[in-house]
C-alpha cells in the first residue's frame, strides 16, 4: 500500500512540472571573469566564486587579465533596533545588507549597467540568550549574502538575455 501511495505521489509531482532550481547559467562573456572592489577572502567574494565556479565560470585573481570583471562597491551590513520590550530592552533587530555591482569586459565596456542589491531581514533578540542570538545573526547574514549573490546572478543572466 505504501509503495502504491509513493508511486502515486511521484507521478503527481512529475505531472505538475515541479523541479529543483538549477544554477543560473553563466553567459559566454563571463566564462572567464574576475571580481574587483572587495577583499579576496571576504564572505561575498567567496560566495561569488563558489556560485560562478559551480555554474562553469573560471574566476581569476583580481590582478589577472580576464574577459570580464564583476565590480562590487558600497557593500554594507547594518543592524538597527526594530522594537523594544516593556523594560526598554531590544526585542527585535532589522538586518540590512546591500551592495552595488556592474559588469565590464576586458576593454572596459559596460556589459551590465550598475545595479543595487538590497535585502532586509528581521529577527527576535533575547537578552537572556545572547550567544545563541549572535550565532543566529551570523547565520542570517551568511544566508543574506548567499541570497544576494544568487539574485545578482539572476539579474546578470536577465540582462544578457535582453541584449540582441
Amino acid at each position: 500500500m505504501r509503495f502504491v501511495l509513493l508511486l502515486g505521489t511521484l507521478a503527481l509531482l512529475s505531472a505538475c512540472g515541479f523541479h529543483l532550481r538549477q544554477p543560473v547559467p553563466v553567459p559566454a562573456e563571463l566564462k572567464e571573469t574576475r571580481i574587483a572592489g572587495i577583499a579576496e577572502f571576504a564572505p561575498l567574494t567567496l560566495q561569488m566564486k563558489k556560485v560562478l565556479t559551480s555554474a562553469g565560470s573560471t574566476v581569476l585573481p583580481a590582478t589577472a587579465k580576464a574577459a570580464s570583471t564583476i565590480s562590487i562597491s558600497n557593500e554594507r551590513y547594518d543592524r538597527r533596533v526594530l522594537s523594544v520590550d516593556a523594560q526598554g530592552r531590544v526585542a527585535e533587530y532589522e538586518l540590512s545588507y546591500s551592495f552595488s555591482f556592474n559588469v565590464t569586459d576586458a576593454a572596459g565596456k559596460q556589459l551590465v549597467p550598475g545595479q543595487k542589491i538590497q535585502l532586509l531581514r528581521d529577527f527576535r533578540f533575547d537578552p537572556n540568550n545572547v550567544l545563541a542570538k549572535d550565532a543566529e545573526e551570523t547565520q542570517i547574514k551568511t544566508e543574506m549574502i548567499d541570497f544576494a549573490v544568487r539574485q545578482m546572478m539572476r539579474r546578470i543572466d536577465a540582462s544578457f538575455r535582453r541584449k540582441p
